[in-house]
């Protein structure tokens, strides 16, 4: 009895579910989604856990040497990301989250991404769709960072 106490006090008490679905879990991750949207490693370095791992696995045609992106340790992280940006004269994100979840300290989002810049020979590009990101928060930082998205579907439109 003293379960099904409890469960109808879940299904009846919203506050209790804004206080559930806005965890400091969700909070750090939503901060640093935020964060990573500006795409400069500056903003996002305060979140970086000193052994966070960025990780994208859909990559492979993103990076020159063909391998997904994956830096291992915060300054390998803000390295990674910032080489990346910087082979671009500009280059801006936007995060659109759907929907979240919280499970095990882990916080994922489902998204749409844009994003938009130029090329350092003056074209522009533009594109976007579909993102799922995975945040795991400990200790309250993050400590990795895992993206899914379809670059061949969404590829680059490069415009003179």
């Amino acid at each position: 009895m003293k379960y099904f106490a409890v469960i109808i006090l879940l299904l009846v008490s919203p506050a209790f579910a804004d206080e559930v679905a806005e965890s400091k879990t969700v909070a750090i991750a939503k901060d640093y989604i935020a964060a990573y949207s500006t795409f400069d490693v500056s903003v996002m370095e305060p979140f970086l856990a000193d052994d966070m791992v960025f990780f994208d696995p859909t990559s492979s045609t993103q990076n020159a040497n063909g391998e997904p992106f994956k830096f291992e340790g915060k300054e390998a992280v803000m390295q990674g990301l910032g080489d990346y940006a910087s082979q671009f004269e500009s280059f801006a994100l936007t995060y659109d989250v759907e929907r979240y979840y919280e499970s095990q300290h882990i916080v994922v989002f489902v998204a749409q991404l844009g994003y938009e810049g130029a090329t350092k020979d003056g074209q522009s590009f533009a594109g976007g769709g579909p993102i799922v990101t995975a945040i795991t928060v400990k200790d309250g930082k993050v400590v990795r960072h895992v993206d899914y998205f379809d670059y061949n579907q969404n590829a680059v439109e490069l415009k003179k």
